[in-house]
């Protein structure tokens, strides 16, 4: 994407946050779009915190999801919500995409971002077009799961760390409780044991 058609005051923020706004953006007809795994790079880099992420609404059937999200950096806070259904989603995954719009609106939010571009998992929302396949591939990669969440929590992540890991996959642990009930209490039991370490921790200190 030219750094022509994204607004000057998100150029300026991109670099003061050392991103290459070529590289993170790409143009959806005069829309610029920030691909996801760069707005967490963003959240990384300003040590954005998830405080809470909530489903406010919610029928698998009819693949209807609204989740909200609180996020925050020191002292400042803002809300934001994921809304996805049939309407505005084309994916298998509506928990998953309702829980990446609320945060990916969050972090843009905190990063004065929000307004001059937008998440690319927005994309069903702001326009009637499809992504190119390579993105859209790269988000159906990307899809929080269960058996990742595993994977992914580690007696070695501090306590910080392992909070942001079990707000990441809320979404899918909801899902899975209902659809794969053997997955799910395997992640349960490992979150518990990891928890508990983490506990004893805190108290000894």
């Amino acid at each position: 994407m030219s750094k022509m058609s994204i607004p000057d005051e998100a150029v300026k923020i991109f670099k003061e946050l050392k991103i290459n706004s070529s590289e993170a953006t790409w143009d959806c007809h005069g829309t610029p779009v920030v691909l996801h795994k760069y707005i967490e790079i963003i959240g990384a880099k300003l040590n954005v915190s998830i405080d809470s992420l909530d489903v406010i609404e919610a029928n698998a059937k009819d693949g209807i999801v609204s989740m909200k999200c609180v996020a925050s950096i020191k002292d400042r806070q803002v809300i934001s919500y994921g809304e996805c259904s049939p309407k505005n989603n084309k994916n298998a995954y509506p928990y998953a995409m309702a829980e990446k719009r609320a945060v990916d609106r969050c972090i843009l939010k905190l990063a004065n971002l929000h307004g001059f571009v937008y998440s690319e998992n927005e994309i069903d929302d702001k326009a009637p077009v499809s992504k190119p396949k390579t993105a859209e591939k790269k988000v159906i990669a990307d899809e929080p799961t269960v058996a990742k969440f595993i994977d992914e929590m580690n007696h070695e992540q501090s306590y910080t760390e392992f909070n942001t890991t079990v707000k990441k996959y809320q979404g899918a642990m909801i899902i899975a409780k209902k659809d794969d009930p053997d997955l799910y209490n395997e992640a349960k039991t490992k979150y518990e044991l990891i928890k508990a370490n983490h506990t004893r921790n805190l108290n000894v200190q």
